[in-house]
């Protein structure tokens, strides 16, 4: 083959490379990328990456083909930094930008203020030999890091010096490297950003009430357990499931937005402690101490009535004292009565579940009415206070469970409105589904079955679960998890809840993370 005719391979191979590092964002992985493909490019052993921050080389790659082969290749390693210094061979590329070829790192000329370190080669039994470094510069001429290359092999397969018409392609082959890692790290900063404003916000939305602080963080975390859990089946029913990257993505990102429609829900609908609000149970309270003072005031109207009767009449002072008596009896009566009535109520407003004997207490108190100051019949709790405290279980009218079941379409229409890119687009429809049950008998839309996407059915799980041992929940007390997993089971049997995520749930202790 003509050396013009290698030269447009090389240029071409180039070309490639250059198309293989524009379309992977991931930095990690780039970097990774990188070093392949410049070894592969230049039938280089070993290679490794280091990039630049902070006035400091991070050691972040390393790849060598020989160790890999033998049966015990040495344990990966995680990034770590190196002071930046011309002693070293990284650091002085990385300072003077200058590319170095060297033909044998033992024999350097002594001259140099760089040396090589060998405490490498000495722990793995390797030799290094010919090293070709060359510093990544983006556009701007700024160096991001620095690319080394280590032991080129020739056809034989023995250890050659990189030839020095190679360096200018391995070269271009790190600017193209140094704008990828440059957009990689824009891409990867604004994730960061984007991610740290969804939770934020989530987290926000979840401040707004005591009872739910960090439900969202918890419904994220439970979501990933489970579909990590998933990819790891190989057997059952589950085992045909499994979440790329971006799936896993998509799932935390509807787990952590699941509930941000609670914005526009009322607070004093989301934070409603009792059946009434304090405001209105006081108002119960200073009616029924008037209700007790009017009846009080008409028995001592009867009775200043029946003194004057009395002494006109010259009753036996036999008779006076058992009137006397009826007198005090009654004022007894009312004020066990009123004080019984209302103490009743403050109950039934604390409690989370109504009997039917309880129910018809309440009732009857209800229907009582009383003659206010200017004449007016008015009943002892209004149709409003006996709609409240006639809730049978909870403490949410009908009305106000229908203004929190809003906060579902309320999610769609937020979250569809955010510029998720398009392996992000189901999103909106994964945080505004987990109130579906495989029944129908969830809400909004009444999905059945398979019409319900399994990251809302995980979604639909681990939202029962938290909300039943979160602490302090306005309207039930915190319970175990043994207790939250029976009631999970027990919804599965209903054919509420799927039953595969739910067993997996359980069965795995994921909520233990």
């Amino acid at each position: 083959m003509s050396e013009e005719r290698a030269l447009q391979e090389q240029v071409e191979k180039l070309n490639q490379v250059g198309i293989a590092l524009t379309s992977e964002t991931d930095l990690e992985k780039l970097l990774e990328l990188i070093v392949h493909e410049a070894r592969e490019f230049t039938r280089s052993d070993a290679g490794s990456l280091y990039i630049l921050e902070d006035d400091k080389l991070f050691f972040h790659v390393a790849q060598n083909e020989t160790l890999s082969r033998r049966r015990n290749p040495p344990p990966g390693f995680k990034p770590y930094p190196l002071p930046l210094s011309e002693e070293s061979i990284a650091g002085y590329v990385a300072i003077t930008g200058k590319v170095l070829n060297i033909e044998n790192v033992y024999r350097l000329p002594k001259t140099v203020p760089y040396s090589f370190n060998p405490d490498f080669d000495l722990r793995n039994n390797y030799v290094t030999r010919s090293m070709l470094i060359v510093p990544m510069k983006d556009r701007q001429g700024q160096i991001l890091g620095v690319l080394q290359l280590i032991n080129v092999m020739d056809e034989t397969g023995a250890v050659a010096v990189f030839p020095k018409s190679v360096e200018h392609l391995v070269m271009s082959l790190a600017s193209q490297a140094a704008v990828a890692i440059r957009n990689a790290k824009l891409i990867t900063d604004i994730k960061a950003l984007f991610e740290a404003l969804i939770r934020y916000s989530a987290s926000a939305i979840d401040a707004r009430s005591p009872h739910t602080a960090g439900h969202s963080k918890r419904v994220a975390a439970y979501s990933k357990a489970i579909a990590l859990a998933i990819n790891d089946e190989t057997t059952g029913p589950l085992r045909d499931i499994f979440f790329a990257p971006e799936e896993l993505e998509e799932l935390s990102y509807a787990a952590w937005l699941h509930d941000i429609g609670k914005l526009g829900v009322p607070e004093h609908i989301l934070d409603k402690n009792n059946r009434l609000s304090n405001e209105a149970m006081e108002t119960i309270v200073s009616r029924f101490e008037l209700i007790k003072a009017l009846k009080l005031k008409r028995i001592y109207q009867d009775m200043h009535t029946l003194d004057v009767s009395t002494m006109e009449s010259s009753t036996p002072e036999g008779k006076k004292d058992q009137s006397d008596d009826k007198i005090h009896q009654e004022i007894a009566k009312v004020e066990q009565e009123t004080e019984g009535d209302l103490s009743f109520i403050q109950n039934v407003n604390r409690s989370t579940f109504l009997s039917e004997e309880d129910l018809a207490t309440l009732q009857a108190i209800a229907s009582k009415t009383y003659e206010d100051l200017h004449g007016n019949v008015r009943p002892y709790l209004t149709a409003r206070e006996s709609e409240s405290l006639s809730v049978r279980k909870g403490n949410l009218t009908e009305d106000e469970y229908k203004r929190i079941q809003t906060h579902v379409e309320l999610t769609y229409n937020i979250v569809k409105n955010i510029p998720f890119t398009k392996n992000l687009k189901n999103v909106p429809i994964y945080s505004a589904t987990h109130h579906e049950l495989l029944n129908g008998s969830g809400y909004p839309r009444g999905l059945k079955g398979e019409e319900i996407p399994v990251q809302a059915r995980i979604l639909a799980v681990v939202d029962v679960f938290d909300a039943l041992t979160a602490a302090d929940r306005p309207y039930r007390r915190a319970i175990p998890p043994e207790k939250a997993g029976d009631i999970l089971r027990a919804e599965a049997k209903d054919g509420r809840l799927d039953k595969d995520i739910v067993d997996l749930f359980l069965d795995k202790e994921l909520y233990k993370i």
